[in-house]
C-alpha cells in the first residue's frame, strides 16, 4: 500500500513559482522539477521536463510494472535504462525549446523523481533537488547535490557548515536542458513497511537538518506531512519556491508483511560492519547492494573449493558455514561474517574450502560487477581500496608478530619437534593464547611438522 501527500508554494520572496510537480499514482511515478532561467523560462523548463518524463515512462510501463523481485538484476537494469531514456528525451526536448526562442535560451531545470515498483523504489535526480529516506526514525539522504559547493565539500576544500552560507551555493553543475545531454544519478532501494521517502526542492531542504526531518515525520501523518514542510519553510523565511512530495510504504509501526523484508535492513547493517565498506555512506552502500546477488544453499554444499580460483566474496545473512584447510576444519562462520574477499583483488587459488552447515542465505559480490562500479563511482573505489589496504596492513602486522613470537620460542628450545609448540610447552603467554585459539582443532591430533604448522597461518584469511 502506498500513501502520499504533495504540495507546492511560491514562498515569501518570489512573485511566481518555477517549481512544477507531476505524478501518476497508478504507475508509481512521482516527479519534481525546479526551473531556472528567469521570466517565464523556468516555469516552461520544469513543466516541459516533468511532463515529457511521465510521457516516456507511460509508454514503457511494462518494463517496471512487471518487476516483481528485487533479486532480478537484469530486469532492474532494464528499468534504469527506461528512466535514463525518459530523462534523455526530456533534456533533449527542453534544450531544443531553448534554442528555438531567444527569450528561453539558457533555461533549464533540476529533477528529483521516484518510481515505486512492487520490489523497491528507483530514485533519479539531476541538480540540487533531493530525496530522503526516513526508516525507523533514522534519516538518510539518498541523493548528492550536483552543485559547485557540494563538489568543494567532497574535495575537502569547504566544510559542510561553510557551504550553507557560501555565495555560490545556488550554482549547480548539472541541469536538464542546459546542454545537449545530461547524465542523471539513479539509485535503487529495497523498501520496508513504514518507509517514508521525501522528494523536495532546495526551497525546502535549505532550511532543514536531517534531525528536523525526523521530528517532523514523527509529529505528522503522511497526509499532513507535505503541508507541514511547506509551512515550516515559509515560517523560516520562504526565500524560494518550495515543493515536496512525501511517500509512505505500507503503515508506520507495523511489522513487515513478509520475513524477507527484515533482510532489507539487515543487508545494509551487515555491509556497514564489514571493514571494506565501513566508510561508505548510505547511498554508497545502496550502490553496492545494487550489484549484490542473493544466494540460498542447502546444508552440505561446498560454496568455495580450496585450490580453485574464483572472483566472489560472500557475506552470511542466515545460517552457518565451516572453513576447511587440507580437509581439516579450522573455523566456523556465523551471520554477519564474510569470506573470499581476496578474490575481489586477484585470481589466486582459494586458500580453503567453505561448506554450509545448514540452510544458508548469503550475499554474493563479484569482481566483474564491482570494478565497473568503481569506474563509474571512483569515490566508492577509493574508499574500499583504502579500507582494504588498512585491513591487509593489520593482518600483516598480526602475522609478523605471531611469526616473531614463534621464532623466539623455537630459538629458546632449539628443537624442531611439533610437541615443543603445543600450548602446554609454550613459555610465551601471548603466543600460547593465540596458538590455542587458532589451532584448537589441530592440537588434539598427532604430531605435525613445523612447516605445516606455519603454512596453516593462511586461515587468518577467514577471520
Amino acid at each position: 500500500m502506498l500513501s502520499f501527500s504533495h504540495q507546492t508554494d511560491t514562498g515569501k520572496k518570489r512573485d511566481h513559482n518555477e517549481d512544477f510537480y507531476e505524478f501518476n499514482q497508478e504507475l508509481g511515478v512521482f516527479i519534481i522539477c525546479d526551473g531556472m532561467g528567469g521570466h517565464a523560462s523556468g516555469e516552461v523548463a520544469s513543466k516541459s521536463a516533468a511532463q515529457k518524463i511521465l510521457e516516456i515512462l507511460e509508454k514503457n510501463k511494462n518494463s517496471f510494472l512487471t518487476l516483481k523481485s528485487s533479486e532480478d538484476i537484469s530486469k532492474r537494469r532494464n528499468v534504469v535504462g527506461v528512466i535514463n531514456k525518459a530523462i534523455f528525451e526530456a533534456n533533449k526536448y527542453v534544450h531544443e525549446l531553448a534554442q528555438k526562442e531567444t527569450s528561453k535560451k539558457g533555461m533549464g531545470t533540476t529533477l528529483v523523481m521516484a518510481l515505486v515498483t512492487p520490489c523497491g523504489i528507483f530514485i533519479a535526480h539531476v541538480g540540487d533537488s533531493r530525496a530522503y529516506l526516513v526508516r525507523q526514525q533514522m534519516v538518510q539522504q539518498l541523493t548528492e547535490d550536483h552543485s559547485l559547493v557540494n563538489e568543494m565539500v567532497r574535495s575537502g576544500v569547504l566544510s559542510k557548515e561553510a557551504a550553507k552560507n557560501h555565495p555560490q551555493s545556488n550554482v549547480i553543475t548539472k541541469a536538464i536542458g542546459i546542454r545537449e545531454a545530461v547524465t542523471p544519478d539513479i539509485l535503487f532501494c529495497e523498501v520496508m513497511e513504514g518507509d517514508t521517502f521525501i522528494l523536495s526542492t532546495d526551497g525546502l531542504h535549505d532550511y532543514f537538518r536531517e534531525n528536523d526531518i525526523a521530528i517532523m515525520r514523527e509529529e505528522n501523518t503522511i497526509r499532513t506531512l507535505a503541508s507541514s514542510f511547506i509551512k515550516y519553510a515559509n515560517k523560516k523565511g520562504g526565500k524560494d519556491n518550495v515543493t515536496c512530495i512525501c511517500l509512505q510504504i505500507g503503515e508506520v509501526g507495523k511489522p513487515p508483511q513478509h520475513p524477507s523484508q527484515i533482510t532489507v535492513d539487515t543487508k545494509v547493517k551487515t555491509l556497514k560492519k564489514i571493514p571494506l565498506f565501513a566508510g561508505l555512506n548510505y547511498k554508497e552502500l545502496c550502490q553496492i547492494l545494487e550489484i549484490i546477488q542473493i544466494r540460498n544453499v542447502t546444508s552440505g554444499v561446498e560454496i568455495v573449493k580450496e585450490g580453485k580460483s574464483g572472483e566472489d566474496m560472500f557475506v552470511l545473512l542466515k545460517g552457518y558455514v565451516s572453513v576447511y584447510v587440507d580437509g581439516r576444519k579450522v573455523n566456523e562462520l556465523k551471520p554477519g561474517q564474510f569470506f573470499g574477499e581476496m578474490s575481489l583483488i586477484d585470481k589466486s587459488p582459494r586458500s580453503a574450502s567453505v561448506i554450509s552447515d545448514n540452510d544458508v542465505k548469503m550475499m554474493r559480490l563479484t569482481r566483474s560487477e564491482l570494478f565497473p562500479l568503481f569506474k563509474r563511482e571512483s569515490r566508492i573505489g577509493l574508499k574500499v581500496f583504502w579500507a582494504f589496504l588498512q585491513n591487509m596492513n593489520r593482518r600483516l602486522r598480526d602475522n609478523d608478530k605471531l611469526v616473531t613470537l614463534m621464532s623466539r620460542e623455537f630459538e629458546q628450545k632449539k628443537i624442531g619437534e611439533f610437541d615443543t609448540f603445543r600450548p602446554d610447552n609454550m613459555t610465551d603467554k601471548n603466543l600460547k593464547e593465540k596458538y590455542t585459539e587458532k589451532y584448537k582443532d589441530k592440537i588434539k591430533g598427532e604430531k605435525t611438522e613445523t612447516e605445516n604448522f606455519l603454512f596453516d597461518l593462511s586461515i587468518l584469511d577467514f577471520e
